[in-house]
C-alpha cells in the first residue's frame, strides 16, 4: 500500500498527464523553433530524457532598492513538476544578448555553508560577503560573490519583495542564489537554492501550454 506521500504524488502526476490533449501537442517542425521562452502554464517539455509539466511562470522584475519601481531586467521561473520522479524543479531564463537557462538541482540552508576558514556563515554575513566580493564554501568547494539584487516576484496577480544574493563556482558549472523574502520587512525568511546552467537546445516543447 502506497503511503500518502506517494499516493498524492502518483495523483498529481496523473492529473497532469491527462491534461494534456492530443491537439495541443505541436508539430516536429514546431519543435524546431520554439525556446523555453514560449512556455505557459500547463506546458509539458522534455529535458534530459525527463519529461516536465509547467505548474507556475513567475518572473523576478528587477526593481529599485525600495521595490517602488520596477526596472527592465526579468528573470523568468517556471516551476514544473516531474512526471517521471515527481520531484519539484525551478527553471529560469532570462534574455540578455543570448537565452540563458538555468535548473535547480538542490535546496540549501545556511548550515551548509562555511568560509575559507571553516566557520559557520549565516544571513548576519551577508553584506559583508557582497561588500569584500568575498565567497563562501559549500562542500569543500568554493563559490564567489558575482552581484545581487533587489526584485519584484510576479505570481499569480501578487508581488512580493525579494532579495537576490548570487554566487558562482570557478568554472562557472555551477550557481548558488539566497533569496531574501520581505527584505524591506523586520522579518525575512530566506530560501536557498543549487543551480546548474542547461543547454536551451535540450529542452524540446511538447506542449505549449497556456497564458494565464
Amino acid at each position: 500500500m502506497l503511503n500518502p506521500a506517494t499516493s498524492k504524488s502518483f495523483e498529481e502526476r496523473f492529473d497532469a498527464i491527462r491534461s494534456i490533449k492530443p491537439e495541443d501537442i505541436v508539430s516536429d517542425k514546431e519543435q524546431n523553433t520554439l525556446t523555453i521562452m514560449d512556455i505557459k502554464e500547463n506546458a509539458v517539455f522534455t529535458f534530459q530524457g525527463k519529461t516536465y509539466f509547467v505548474k507556475q511562470v513567475c518572473p523576478y522584475q528587477e526593481s529599485s532598492e525600495d521595490f517602488s519601481k520596477k526596472l527592465d531586467y526579468i528573470v523568468t521561473e517556471l516551476n514544473c513538476l516531474c512526471l517521471d520522479t515527481g520531484d519539484n524543479v525551478n527553471f529560469e531564463w532570462e534574455y540578455d544578448d543570448e537565452l540563458e537557462v538555468g535548473y535547480t538541482t538542490d535546496r540549501l540552508t545556511f548550515k551548509r555553508f562555511s568560509d575559507e576558514n571553516g566557520e559557520s556563515v549565516d544571513a548576519d554575513d551577508l553584506d559583508q560577503i557582497v561588500d569584500d566580493n568575498d565567497l563562501i564554501m559549500l562542500d569543500n568547494e568554493k563559490f564567489w560573490y558575482e552581484d545581487d539584487w533587489p526584485a519584484l516576484y510576479i505570481c499569480k496577480g501578487k508581488e512580493e519583495d525579494v532579495y537576490m544574493y548570487e554566487f558562482e563556482n570557478e568554472n562557472h558549472t555551477k550557481f548558488i542564489t539566497i533569496e531574501e523574502w520581505g527584505a524591506n520587512k523586520k522579518r525575512q525568511e530566506y530560501q536557498i537554492f543549487l543551480s546548474m546552467p542547461a543547454n536551451p537546445k535540450d529542452i524540446t516543447i511538447l506542449t505549449r501550454g497556456i497564458a494565464q
